[in-house]
């Protein structure tokens, strides 16, 4: 047995590609659940994220805020 992964670029054909899947007896549908992304992930995610940013800031790409800044809009927001 060969496996085969098919990745289907239009989202409005899906339904129409796995029923044609489907229909063709020599062939077994496995559909692939996704999975959300762990808390480690996420993290991992959000500090490559951050290191992108940071370099744009110092690229002068970017406009960024001081500390200072930081500190007062985090005690004006309301929890």
């Amino acid at each position: 047995m060969e496996t085969l992964i098919v990745k289907i670029k239009n989202q409005d054909k899906v339904a129409f590609t796995k029923e044609l899947l489907q229909s063709f007896k020599f062939l077994e549908v496995i559909e692939e659940k996704k999975t959300p992304l762990s808390i480690s992930a996420k993290r991992k995610t959000a500090l490559v994220k951050a290191f992108k940013e940071i370099k744009l800031i110092e690229a002068g790409k970017l406009k960024g805020i001081t500390g200072s800044d930081l500190l007062k809009k985090l005690r004006n927001e309301k929890i």
